[in-house]
């Protein structure tokens, strides 16, 4: 399970840090300069945008040339360029010189004060220069707002907006999953959601993959595994039929595979329940175990007798 944890941590923190910088150690206000380098991605279909702001404050996002207004002969050619980003939070204009398909120079961000005063009277707070600053960079939008408020989840602060907002959270994502008759049971779930890529579609042949009535911790867990229902299937095609979302996930987390479990019903040992099967593949029984202990004149080794002789030898 702690595995299943460090999956989901890190999933969500490489999702959202290249947006959020250091907000904690760095405070920034509108007098703090901001430098650009703005430079294509490797396919050359976006550009790759990095600001700092300060000595400490670092981020980066991917942009298309259409949010910006440039395409790939702006960096192709030298001299001077210039762009703006502007969304409901607030604008941010860049200007500088381009040399060798690299951008560089500085900007000026402007708070939209109307935005701000959205989010305060929604009871979320009014965000500071770099919330607001952040909150441009990620896209966050008041139609996200209204679809939280819609799905009657909790009230998000500027921190989770920020983050739902990097992860692409749209009110399409939230009425989608509505719909599909589930939804996370808070938003640090919905955030998980987001980042793991468990969408309604996934979520909804889940429901039905015969796992029994599944929380939003459960999808999170399974999600993070790469536990699909093709798995299931082929896990009921071994002979593990009927089984619970916390047994799918402690087979998955400890290495049980439909090839582990034939392997052991073609020496004998066919129907053995989930949890034999965690037992004895954490201690790396396998058939090849079996055949050593008949050699040494145990007929048919019971699971609890192949576990002892496995951790014996290991």
């Amino acid at each position: 399970m702690n595995r299943v944890l460090a999956v989901i941590a890190s999933v969500t923190l490489l999702a959202t840090t290249a947006i959020a910088g250091d907000r904690a150690r760095d405070p920034v206000t509108a007098s703090t300069p901001i430098s650009f380098k703005l430079q294509l991605e490797a396919s050359g279909s976006r550009f790759e945008l990095r600001l700092s702001m300060g000595p400490r404050s670092n981020m980066s996002t991917q942009i298309s040339h259409e949010q910006i207004g440039l395409d790939n002969r702006a960096l192709e050619a030298n001299g001077p360029v210039r762009f703006a980003i502007a969304r409901e939070p607030g604008r941010l204009d860049c200007a500088g010189d381009a040399d060798r398909r690299i951008a560089t120079g500085n900007c000026t961000f402007t708070p939209a004060i109307e935005f701000a005063r959205y989010l305060a009277g929604r009871g979320i707070g009014e965000p500071s220069f770099k919330e607001s600053f952040d909150l441009t960079l990620v896209g966050a939008n008041k139609a996200l707002v209204e679809a939280l408020a819609q799905a009657d989840y909790p009230k998000p602060t500027i921190n989770q907006l920020v983050a739902l907002s990097a992860l692409r959270v749209t009110p399409a994502y939230v009425a989608d999953l509505a719909r599909q008759g589930f939804r996370p049971d808070n938003l640090e779930d919905l955030t998980a959601f987001a980042a793991l890529g468990i969408d309604a579609d996934y979520a909804g042949k889940m429901l039905r993959a015969g796992l029994g009535k599944l929380s939003g911790k459960n999808l999170i867990e399974l999600k993070a595994l790469g536990i699909s229902p093709e798995f299931l299937s082929d896990m009921a095609g071994a002979g593990l039929r009927n089984l619970t979302a916390d047994q799918a996930v402690q087979l998955k987390a400890i290495g049980v595979t439909p090839a582990y479990v034939r392997e052991l019903a073609a020496i004998g040992y066919a129907d053995l329940p989930a949890n034999r099967l965690v037992e004895m593949k954490a201690v790396g029984v396998t058939a090849e175990d079996v055949r050593r202990a008949r050699k040494i004149g145990i007929a048919q080794p019971t699971p609890d007798q192949l576990v002892q002789l496995r951790t014996l030898r290991n």
